[in-house]
């Protein structure tokens, strides 16, 4: 079976979890004697893979990439599109225009919440708060002002994910959770035609013995929007303190990075280390407790890599999906949005409890990971291929 991976990124493993997924996943498929492919718009460096293709014209739904990915299915016999680009839409036209020659099987993946950015406005949009008046910012915590912000989010995108449910022959959600945002934009769609597949853990499962040290650890990308790390300093303002034999290692690069290390100084803040850009498992492996602060997540691929570690999480219950990967203080630790009081709380006991609870952790943790795991995940994905090539 050949298989087309598109997504706007050059798929580059350690670039960002869209990409690792994509990866993982395609290392996977070909172990089991399928050929895959991949079709990007950006090309962050020199490829060396002769299966990687790259648009050649900037505008993305121009005649001459749909002339080029048309070439792509046809010369390498493509029997299946995975669209890794489907929340944002922007490539998912060149994926129909396929059909038009060919009887591909286009599978169309959303990676984060529909509602995500909806759901949780005032927490995700601290930046614009600072240019709103302070009179108005009650009013946008209210119920009223979230169900127009709602309103007008459907009517705004209802037509691209109706086309889009039209067009492909299956939408892949991370979570069975998301099916009820879906159904808000597509009234009539089926769990015959919407699934949910988890990501998979991007590592082999861990059986050494690992040697923990007396770290917190945050992953991902730095931002404040959606990661809120600014939330994990005011946090860390709290404890640093109360345990000067623990420190916070912040792995990850991104736009407010700068903005972050210069709070973090003004905060007068000890012990938090900002590595950049890096490969997480060093710090998974000595870390022992993982800290999300996140407003909105998919799937994050960071819990499950953690727990593959025996690092355990505590993060705000601010998507769907969070109550799919932890369960409440057996594998990880859910804190009420945004309750910075409760996870001070919450963490500080972890903290003080951590060596005494650590074994039941550890089973618990593995036990979790195993449902992740890229065979466990990958066999979905071929038995869904059958299917559909069948049908």
């Amino acid at each position: 079976m050949n298989i087309l991976f598109i997504y706007t990124s050059q798929i580059i493993a350690n670039y960002g979890g869209v990409q690792k997924v994509t990866s993982v996943l395609s290392n996977f498929f070909s172990s089991k004697n399928n050929k895959c492919y991949y079709l990007s718009l950006e090309k962050y460096k020199i490829s060396k893979q002769k299966n990687h293709y790259f648009l050649p014209n900037e505008e993305i739904n121009s005649d001459i990439n749909k002339d080029y990915i048309k070439d792509v299915v046809i010369k390498n016999e493509i029997n299946i599109i995975i669209n890794q680009a489907a929340l944002g839409g922007m490539m998912s036209e060149l994926c129909y225009s396929v059909k038009e020659i060919s009887k591909v099987k286009i599978l169309s993946v959303i990676h984060n919440s529909f509602l995500g950015n909806i759901d949780s406005f005032t927490n995700s949009n601290k930046k614009i708060f600072n240019l709103i008046p302070l009179s108005l910012i009650p009013f946008l915590n209210t119920n009223i002002f979230k169900k127009i912000l709602l309103t007008l989010y459907v009517f705004k995108y209802k037509k691209k994910y109706n086309r889009l449910y039209d067009l492909s022959d299956r939408i892949i959600l991370l979570s069975d959770t998301y099916f009820s945002q879906f159904k808000l934009f597509v009234n009539n769609a089926t769990k015959e035609k919407v699934l949910s597949i988890y990501n998979p853990c991007s590592f082999n499962k861990n059986t050494s013995n690992i040697k923990k040290e007396n770290e917190l650890l945050f992953v991902g990308r730095i931002n404040i929007t959606q990661k809120r790390v600014d939330i994990l300093l005011k946090i860390w303002k709290e404890l640093f303190e109360k345990f000067p034999d623990w420190k916070l290692n912040i792995v990850g690069n991104g736009p407010d990075l700068d903005y972050l290390k210069k709070r973090a100084n003004k905060m007068n803040l000890e012990r938090v280390f900002f590595v950049g850009h890096q490969d997480p498992k060093p710090y998974y492996k000595r870390a022992k407790i993982l800290c999300m602060t996140s407003s909105y997540e998919g799937l994050p691929l960071v819990i499950s890599e953690a727990q593959n570690y025996n690092v355990f999480p505590i993060l705000f219950d601010s998507f769907l999906s969070a109550s799919d990967i932890i369960k409440n203080n057996i594998n990880g630790i859910l804190i009420k949005p945004f309750d910075i009081n409760s996870y001070v709380v919450n963490l500080q006991n972890l903290i003080e409890n951590y060596d005494k609870n650590s074994d039941s952790y550890n089973l618990e943790l593995q036990n979790n990971a195993n449902r992740f795991s890229i065979y466990t995940i990958g066999n979905q994905w071929l038995n869904l291929f059958k299917k559909i090539i069948h049908e």
